[in-house]
C-alpha cells in the first residue's frame, strides 16, 4: 500500500529545481526524514516533494521508502539523530567489521530495545534491519528540543557551538551535510539539530520562527542576512557562514569589524537584516 508520505532511505537525497539530474540542487533531505509526496512525474522516476519545513523540490523516487506499512512502523519508533559529522552503521559492532552505510550529521535512525555492546547503540534502519552505531555519534531526538524562553542562553551557546563544528566543510550549492553545505543549509541545519525548523533560504519569511530584529540588537545564535546570503552571528562582531568565495570555499568565520584581519567589506557593507527566534 502507498500513501502521500515518503521516508528518505539514502544517506542524502537531492531535491532538484526541476525533475532532471542536470537541474540545480535546491536542498538535500537526509536519511530518515519524512517528506510529503505531492505528485509523481509520469514515467520519469521523479516525484515532487515537500519537506517538514515547507521546502519543495523534485527527488528521485527510488530514494524514498513509500510502503505504508514500513512508514507507519518508522513513524512510531523513537529516533536518534546523528550528531557527529558522519556515522557508520554496522551489522556487527566493531570497527574491523564491514559497515552497511554511512550517514551524515542530521540523519535519523530508529531506536531499538537492545542497547548493544559497550560503547555501541543498536538502532533500526528504515527497512527494519538492526544496526550498531557508536553511542558517541548519536543523541536521542527528544534531547535536541529546547525551550526557547526558558533556556535562551544555553540554546544560544549550543547553536554557536554546533555552527562552529561545521568549520572547513566544503561549500556545495544546496548542500546540508558535512560533505558539502551552503549558507542557508548551514544555518537551517544548526537550528534543525536543536529541534527548530527555520526557513531554508537566505531571507526572513512570515510563518517561520525567525523574526526581524535591529542589527544593533543581534546576539550570538541570531542570524545575519545579506543579498542572497546568510550567516550566524557568534559574538564580538564575528559570524560563521558557508561561502563559495574563491580562496575560502568552505564554512569559515569572518568579521564585521574593519580592523580585523578576517573582515569582509563586501558583506559588512551589505547587511540587509538581522533575525532571531528569541524574544
Amino acid at each position: 500500500m502507498w500513501n502521500n508520505s515518503g521516508i528518505v532511505k539514502v544517506p542524502f537525497l537531492q531535491l532538484k529545481e526541476h525533475p532532471s539530474e542536470e537541474a540545480t540542487t535546491v536542498d538535500e533531505a537526509l536519511y530518515g526524514m519524512e517528506v510529503l509526496v505531492r505528485e509523481k512525474t509520469a514515467g520519469s522516476g521523479w516525484v515532487s516533494v515537500e519537506t517538514a519545513y515547507g521546502y519543495q523540490g523534485y527527488a528521485k523516487a527510488e530514494g524514498l521508502e513509500r510502503r505504508e506499512w514500513n512508514i507507519r512502523k518508522w513513524q512510531k519508533l523513537p529516533k536518534y539523530v546523528v550528531v557527529s559529522p558522519s556515522a557508520d552503521a554496522y551489522e556487527i559492532p566493531g570497527y574491523q567489521n564491514p559497515y552497511l552505510l554511512t550517514l551524515p550529521r542530521g540523519s535519523l535512525v530508529g531506536s531499538a530495545v537492545d542497547e548493544g555492546q559497550a560503547g555501541w547503540q543498536q538502532a533500526r534502519l528504515i527497512d527494519g534491519r538492526g544496526v550498531y552505531i557508536r553511542k558517541s555519534q548519536l543523541r536521542p531526538l527528544s534531547e535536541t528540543h529546547y525551550s526557547v524562553k526558558k533556556e535562551e542562553e544555553i540554546l544560544r551557546e549550543s547553536l554557536v557551538r554546533t555552527a562552529l563544528s561545521y568549520l572547513h566543510t566544503p561549500y556545495r550549492w544546496g548542500g546540508k551535510t558535512p560533505w558539502g553545505i551552503d549558507c542557508s543549509g548551514l544555518c537551517s541545519m544548526v537550528y534543525l539539530l536543536h529541534g527548530i525548523y527555520i526557513y531554508r533560504d537566505a531571507k526572513i519569511v512570515e510563518g517561520y520562527p525567525v523574526k526581524e530584529i535591529p542589527v544593533c540588537a543581534i546576539k550570538p545564535g541570531d542570524l545575519l542576512y545579506f543579498p542572497g546570503h546568510m550567516a550566524m552571528y557568534i559574538g564580538y562582531l564575528q559570524y560563521v557562514h558557508a561561502t563559495g568565495r574563491m580562496g575560502q570555499d568552505s564554512v569559515t568565520v569572518n568579521s564585521l569589524n574593519h580592523m580585523d584581519s578576517n573582515y569582509r567589506r563586501d558583506l559588512a557593507s551589505t547587511v540587509t537584516a538581522a533575525g532571531s527566534i528569541f524574544g
